[in-house]
């Protein structure tokens, strides 16, 4: 029990750290203010601190008592089944935010991280489910990122990778390719709008130099459009194509978050495999180091060319900062 003790309260710590610096838009929502309850309650608990480690649980009415009083509202303003609710969506956002969990754990040479678990169980009355915030050992396959040098001057920024967002279902396609199994595919996808631009052209000589029996107002027609729109709307796969990183448009984000990044992985440099392994979409995220408000990865345009740059949601104007996806530092731009 004495091990299972220690765990667990180095999961508590590795919460408190992890919280103490989330600063997504979404963390008012009820699912994460459910995780700041069970981490209060267990950290209060002094079943913990008697080393009882399976006796460390909640009842529905207990957490439903701190959720109301973490999010201002009224007695029995949450039941059992929106409380249960809220459970399935905080799971969504650690598994989301699970490599972040796991690179604040290495950090601070912890072995696990924190967890949620609903479970049921027989009572006097009845079966009453309960809930627990529980250790989990780090998960092998998660890449680790080596600890940098802490910077010491307002004009440099650290990055950290926060999570691999669940994107809406219109986008879900998105969210996590398999290069080895879909690689034509992606590759056709993303040359497609210069096959359709080149078809277009053609159709557009063909009445210039008096070939109009070659050419077909439908196909001109719809070349023409595809490519308009695949520019307009999928132009990051373009971006992603030639830089390995490209910002998703808002149309595929979720609204709880303001900006995502969609990244290829690269096979190790001299590898027999090919260059491309996966494609997939990350948030990353810092604090401003001159007012300590959260930065934004955006792309923006001509001023800097294909880059995309660090904003702070305070001062996006003065507070800009280069944003190196491969070393995750950063320098302020002037």
């Amino acid at each position: 029990m004495e091990k299972e003790a220690l765990e667990l309260s180095d999961a508590i710590e590795v919460a408190e750290y992890f919280w103490s610096e989330y600063s997504n838009q979404d963390k008012d929502m009820v699912c994460w203010k459910l995780f700041a309850a069970l981490l209060e309650m267990t950290r209060e608990s002094p079943v913990l601190k008697a080393e009882k480690v399976d006796e460390c649980y909640f009842t529905t009415q207990e957490v439903t008592a701190r959720l109301e009083e973490l999010a201002h509202k009224k007695a029995n303003s949450y039941n059992g089944n929106r409380l249960s609710k809220e459970f399935n969506k905080l799971l969504e956002r650690l598994e989301e935010v699970e490599v972040r969990l796991t690179q604040v754990a290495r950090e601070l040479g912890k072995k696990v991280i924190p967890w949620v678990v609903k479970e049921g169980s027989s009572g006097g009355q009845g079966r009453q489910t309960r809930y627990k915030l529980v250790a989990i050992k780090l998960k092998e396959g998660i890449e680790e990122v080596e600890p940098h040098s802490s910077t010491s001057h307002k004009g440099e920024i650290e990055y950290y990778l926060e999570s691999s967002p669940k994107l809406p279902i219109w986008a879900r396609w998105m969210q996590h390719i398999n290069m080895d199994k879909y690689r034509p595919w992606v590759l056709l996808f993303t040359t497609s709008p210069i096959i359709f631009g080149l078809i277009a052209l053609a159709q557009s000589y063909f009445t210039v130099f008096g070939f109009n029996y070659l050419y077909n107002s439908w196909i001109f027609t719809f070349s023409a459009i595809y490519s308009i729109l695949f520019v307009i709307l999928f132009r990051h796969f373009i971006s992603a194509i030639n830089y390995n990183i490209a910002a998703l448009p808002e149309w595929a984000l979720p609204m709880r978050l303001r900006s995502a990044v969609l990244q290829y992985e690269l096979n190790k440099p001299g590898s027999d495999l090919p260059r491309l392994k996966s494609l997939g979409v990350k948030v990353y995220s810092a604090k401003c180091p001159i007012c300590g408000h959260r930065v934004y990865i955006k792309p923006r345009g001509l001023v800097f060319k294909e880059r995309l740059i660090g904003e702070c949601d305070l001062n996006p104007v003065e507070h800009k900062y280069s944003f190196d996806f491969t070393t995750l530092l950063g320098s302020k731009i002037k």
